[in-house]
């Protein structure tokens, strides 16, 4: 694994899958393209994404969710004014972030977490909102919304097997339909669990298991690439990190986990780092930043992932 801790892409991570099933041949095939590549400015921790237009001081943003193009970001924010919990949605143009507002679905319920499905056709996220007309729920679900001609469509719960009395949080969802996301509650942890799709329904939730999950920390956040073969998460409070939160990357080879990497103090520091994103490319890196003690309202940051390994 020595050779992805160089640089990392697009055409790296598809050099570790290539490498690691194919042997020295995938490697060499993708050589060519290390020597092109530029060293990138690499600022600690990374930088403040879109201040004064998406990363706004009064206020908390939480998780990114672009569009394929990058030109759509659908986020959510916390604010001490209605809607207190809501998803919002705004546009690059010009090479800045137009004003951000609230979803169509969004602003009544506590909505969060943001993530548009691969093809761009389905929004899935996390919210309080009532099950077949009955009262707000006390924790979170996961649900979908689908694209419709003139927007986006009517919520749909994912169902009983999905969602638990326990909270379900941070979809993130592969190109054949396969849902990942954390599961715990506040006063217990979280593990980071996935569901098959199957026709119109999903199967019983699978702990992604010891690779990645943990018995003494919480593991959360997960972010999973297209192909599920990258996964990047969070987690609380786990031996040799560098804060109260940090991020790590596992790889699915052959249908396992690999053993869970800290990103390192590219992107890691004594605050707390969570909300992981990775734009289509993998190129860019997003993340929230939070201080705690005293209490700083969240804001979003990026960096880009070549940096991770200099």
């Amino acid at each position: 694994m020595h050779r992805f801790a160089r640089q990392w892409s697009m055409n790296v991570l598809l050099a570790v899958s290539s490498m690691v099933v194919s042997g020295a041949a995938g490697a060499q095939e993708l050589e060519p393209e290390f020597a092109s590549w530029e060293r990138p400015r690499c600022e600690p921790g990374g930088s403040l994404f879109a201040p004064g237009e998406i990363s706004l001081e009064e206020r908390s943003e939480y998780r990114l969710a672009l569009s394929a193009d990058g030109k759509t970001a659908y986020y959510h924010v916390d604010s001490d004014t209605p809607p207190y919990q809501a998803i919002y949605v705004t546009q690059l143009k010009n090479g800045h972030w137009g004003p951000g507002e609230v979803v169509s679905f969004s602003g009544t319920y506590k909505d969060s977490d943001p993530f548009l499905s691969p093809d761009g056709q389905s929004l899935f996220y996390s919210s309080t909102r009532p099950v077949n007309g009955g009262a707000e729920r006390p924790d979170t679900d996961l649900w979908v919304v689908h694209r419709v001609r003139n927007g986006w469509g009517t919520p749909e719960h994912l169902g009983p097997l999905v969602n638990s009395p326990r909270e379900e949080l941070y979809p993130s969802v592969t190109r054949d339909g396969t849902v990942y996301f954390a599961s715990g509650t506040f006063e217990t942890d979280f593990e980071m669990y996935r569901v098959r799709r199957q026709g119109n329904h999903y199967t019983a939730p699978e702990n992604l298991g010891p690779a990645v999950n943990t018995p003494d920390s919480w593991e959360y956040n997960p972010w999973v690439s297209p192909d599920g073969r990258v996964l990047v998460f969070a987690s609380l409070n786990r031996p040799g990190g560098y804060g109260l939160g940090d991020l790590y990357v596992s790889f699915n080879v052959a249908g396992h986990w690999t053993p869970a990497a800290n990103l390192g103090p590219a992107v890691n520091t004594e605050k707390d780092e969570f909300h992981p994103t990775l734009s289509r490319d993998l190129g860019q890196l997003y993340f929230v930043r939070q201080t705690w003690d005293p209490f700083v309202p969240s804001d979003l940051y990026h960096l880009d992932t070549r940096c991770l390994w200099q």
